[in-house]
């Protein structure tokens, strides 16, 4: 792991051609978390709360309890994203999830071409549908290592619109429903908490809206994370987590994340992160709140990402436990 975090330079990603256009659905690469957008999405060694759904599902197999999970972005272009979550861990039998996704396009002015001075006509305004339902498992096989699955149901619809000549045109309506799966595994080598995670997401068929096929954007993502002052004699009630993730996947080219965290007595939380390949994103920072009372926890989390040409990107996540 060590090797090939060595090899697997930023310098060797930026020499890379970029890939575009190679899979449909892209919004399910959409982040989702404030902890991990904070940390410059370095979060698949990380993961371990309700919220691992997307990142790594292998994550829910060192949750305790009940855990609920709530998410929200403003992404670029007006484009929001809201998800929730939640988890509940029945001992030897594992611990089981369900979670959901839901991307707001906004509204959108339809239009046709039409045999006219202007070329076009105008066909009323719609707004796209992107969703997500998933039904994830995870199982700490040893108090070190733990496995995730989460199956999910994909619906994207893009609207209606008219097709063929401009005496009889025919209604049609792109819509596309399929399953997918998303697998993780999360190991503590046992060297003080240094830990390594590995994700594969979106695997599914091929599908076509209506002739032609298209790949979802299946992910792989490889990740480590350690709490480095263990090895400084610092006081426990400091912790500061660096993380790092090499991602392959199907529609760019390789990228490398990498992120720190800083926990004051597991209550106060200050992240920051930064983004090797990315079009649009680099830094990211924010911070988090954690609060018990009666045997209930609440975290409250926030990240603010910096976009190129569009405006920056702002999200809040909410966790109870239980």
């Amino acid at each position: 792991m060590f090797l090939l975090a060595t090899l697997y330079t930023p310098t060797q990603v930026l020499a890379q051609a970029p890939k575009v256009a190679q899979a449909g659905m892209s919004w399910l690469n959409l982040p989702v978390g404030a902890r991990s957008a904070a940390m410059g999405y370095a979060s698949v060694a990380v993961s371990d709360d309700a919220g691992s759904f997307f990142w790594n599902p292998a994550g829910y197999a060192f949750t305790d309890g009940t855990n609920f999970f709530a998410h929200r972005t403003q992404w670029i272009a007006d484009i929001d994203v809201s998800s929730a979550a939640i988890s509940h861990n029945l001992g030897r039998y594992g611990i089981y999830g369900l979670n959901i996704t839901s991307v707001d396009w906004g509204l959108f002015h339809g239009t046709q071409r039409a045999d006219n001075d202007a070329g076009y006509v105008e066909t009323g305004t719609f707004s796209p549908a992107s969703s997500s339902i998933g039904f994830s498992y995870a199982y700490r096989i040893t108090n070190e290592f733990g496995v995730g699955l989460n199956v999910k149901y994909l619906h994207e619809r893009l609207g209606t619109t008219l097709v063929g000549n401009f005496d009889s045109p025919e209604e049609i309506t792109a819509r596309m429903n399929l399953f997918a799966i998303d697998f993780g595994t999360l190991y503590y080598i046992g060297f003080h908490d240094l830990r390594v995670g590995m994700s594969l997401k979106n695997f599914s068929n091929e599908e076509a809206y209506r002739a032609e096929t298209f790949p979802l954007p299946m992910t792989f993502r490889l990740g480590l994370a350690m709490d480095v002052f263990q090895i400084t004699g610092i006081p426990p009630m400091h912790e500061l987590t660096l993380a790092a993730d090499f991602i392959h996947s199907r529609d760019y080219s390789e990228r490398v994340n990498i992120g720190a965290e800083y926990a004051f007595r597991d209550l106060f939380f200050l992240r920051g992160g930064y983004k090797f390949n990315y079009d649009i994103e680099s830094f990211s920072m924010g911070g988090g709140v954690k609060v018990e009372a009666a045997g209930v926890r609440m975290t409250v989390e926030y990240a603010h990402v910096q976009m190129d040409v569009f405006s920056n990107v702002n999200m809040f996540s909410l966790m109870f436990g239980f």
